[in-house]
């Protein structure tokens, strides 16, 4: 009896504290709704507008892109040997063939000096042999005369090895990185120094498939730079990319001289801007129209007074306003100011221009 009585008293009080907290909770959500602000559909909203008309609508679109070198090689050693000249430092200039580096050659040297004497001797006793009458066999004229090209051949060698000792650059530029010091050893294939031509720069783009056929070999085209804001440079097209990269942009190199009053750098960035590429006759709106995302462009239409949600399909743009291509006509009023306090369906006030 004892257990059902407390079973019962569990339960009221169980069911009370259900009961007041739903009216607790219920109070508290009409509080918090109190509060919240909500606009008056009838109450009018002062607003900018703009009568839409069709007119000529001119686009231009900029690229942005970085400043590449003309060349640039890994200069490696083609020899083995002891480091016994070094002719550069980080950040100076060399000229075509000028001296990079010397390895020790002495040994080699003296291998080509044994090789010439003995070619000289060789040649002497090659030449009796061939000028002696009686007493010479066929076989000795031959291994004579394979002696004197053998020495030949190896005195070839010798000199190309001595050659290769001798690091020199390629051609023009400067050298932005190092590998060795004096008395370092280098290999064959071991890496002495970058090499970086920037007397030309080829300015490179990412441009969208559907706007390639803006781009022409050859064309010559404009290029600003931050660095410069005053100054224009003059570039030529050179190489329009004929396969699209994962994004579906083509890569377009755009080469002009650097200018030694206004030098540019590798890696800098530049811009091009090309005017006219949307040349069209229709509607366009202000940025400042536009709600809604990129993907679902709107506007607000203004009809009798009142707002009205419109979706759009935007063409073109240019920096100030967007080439209407769907969803508004010759007309139409839009919204341009103050829509930040406007809803569909909203009552509106056009402030007078």
């Amino acid at each position: 009896m004892n257990n059902v009585i407390r079973f019962v008293i569990l339960f009221i009080v169980v069911g009370a504290f259900a009961v007041w907290s739903f009216f607790k909770l219920k109070s508290n959500q009409e509080e918090v709704e109190a509060r919240v602000y909500k606009m008056d559909l009838n109450e009018s909203v002062l607003v900018q507008t703009e009568t839409m008309k069709k007119e000529p609508f001119e686009s231009n679109t900029s690229y942005l892109g970085s400043f590449a070198p003309n060349r640039e090689v890994m200069i490696m050693s083609e020899a083995a040997g002891r480091v016994i000249k070094d002719n550069i430092q980080e950040g100076n200039s060399v000229s075509q063939g000028q001296l990079i580096a010397q390895l020790d050659t002495d040994i080699l040297q003296n291998q080509l000096k044994i090789a010439e004497n003995n070619y000289d001797l060789a040649e002497k006793t090659a030449q009796r042999m061939t000028n002696a009458q009686e007493g010479i066999m066929a076989t000795q004229l031959d291994k004579a005369q394979s002696d004197v090209q053998t020495l030949k051949y190896q005195i070839a060698l010798y000199k190309k090895q001595i050659s290769m000792a001798t690091i020199t650059a390629p051609f023009g530029g400067i050298i932005t990185s190092k590998f060795f010091e004096i008395g370092s050893l280098a290999g064959p294939g071991a890496q002495m120094a970058v090499l970086t031509d920037i007397n030309t720069l080829k300015l490179e783009i990412d441009v969208p498939e559907e706007e390639i056929t803006l781009f022409k070999t050859g064309m010559r085209l404009n290029i600003s730079t931050q660095i410069y804001p005053n100054h224009t440079f003059q570039g030529t097209v050179k190489v329009i990319a004929s396969k699209a990269d994962a994004n579906k942009n083509y890569k377009v190199k755009i080469e002009l001289p650097n200018s030694k009053e206004f030098p540019l750098k590798a890696g800098m960035f530049g811009s091009i801007n090309i005017e006219n590429t949307y040349n069209k006759t229709g509607v366009s709106i202000p940025r400042t129209a536009l709600v809604g995302s990129n993907k679902k462009p709107e506007v607000y239409v203004i009809q009798d007074s009142i707002a009205k949600k419109q979706p759009i399909v935007i063409g073109a743009s240019n920096k100030d306003r967007l080439f209407i291509t769907d969803g508004l006509k010759e007309n139409d009023v839009v919204a341009i100011g103050g829509i930040v306090n406007l809803r569909d369906g909203i009552r509106v006030t056009i402030a007078e221009q």
